[in-house]
This record gives C-alpha cells, structure tokens and sequence, in this order.
C-alpha cells in the first residue's frame, strides 16, 4: 500500500520544479537561481544586495557574485547613491526586464499547460498554494 505523505510530496515537487526550470532556462543562458533575482529585482526595484541574499535563501558573498554578474551583462542597474557605502541598490535594466519576461513565459506557460492536462485550473491552484503558504508563514 502506498502512503502518502503531503509534506514529502511538495517537497519533491519543489525539488522537481527546481530542476524543470534549470532545464528550461538553459537556452536563456539563465540559472534558476539569476531568474528568482531578475523576479525579485522586478518586484522590489531598488532592493538591497542583504535583502536579495534573503530572498534567495544564499549568502551575501554569494549573492555579491551574483550581483555583480547581472550588472555586468546589463541586466540590472545599481541605483545606490554615492556615499551609501556597499550598500546596493538595484533595479532591472530594460534588458533584465526583457529577460525576465521571457524566462516568466517559458517557466510559466509550461507549468501551467501540465496543470491544464491534470484537470486543474492554474490560477485556482496557484491561489490555493498561496493561501496554504501564507498561513504557514503567518499562522
């Protein structure tokens, strides 16, 4: 008999979708990892390098790195004053919001075509997700 454990398969759905996207960003010349700071940078212009760290769940130094890589290829713009110290400032460049969109529409439009095959509507799913995540993080 097969038990199934909901704590375990979300787990391993994360895992899977983490290893689908890095497959699917690839041609994007994107790592799952540069996507979550292009989408985090486009949500939250003008968020800190510490805040994006955070966000991504690596370390400063790493994220430092990574930093540095987006500006470089012109993805993203340091709008830190002067004087600020190391504190960053980023924002996406029109080509990192380019990107950004393109990698969204690739990452999303495949998942959401497997939902559809599944009998799911995405939108609900996504919104049951959300409330699910929210009342861990709030409850």
């Amino acid at each position: 008999m097969l038990i199934m454990d909901l704590a375990y398969e979300l787990h391993d759905l994360v895992r899977t979708l983490d290893r689908q996207a890095e497959r699917m960003l690839r041609p994007l010349n994107l790592t799952y990892n540069r996507y979550l700071a292009l989408e985090i940078v486009g949500e939250h212009p003008r968020v800190s390098g510490a805040q994006l760290a955070r966000a991504l769940g690596i370390t400063e130094a790493s994220c430092s790195a990574l930093v540095r890589r987006l500006i470089a290829d012109g993805l993203a713009a340091d709008l830190a004053e002067k004087g600020s110290g190391n504190v960053r400032r980023l924002q996406l460049t029109e080509n990192g919001e380019l990107l950004r969109g393109n990698a969204s529409h690739a990452l999303g439009g495949a998942f959401d075509d497997v939902v559809r095959r599944l009998g799911f509507d995405p939108l609900r799913l996504a919104q049951t997700i959300r409330s699910i995540h929210n009342e861990l993080k709030n409850g």
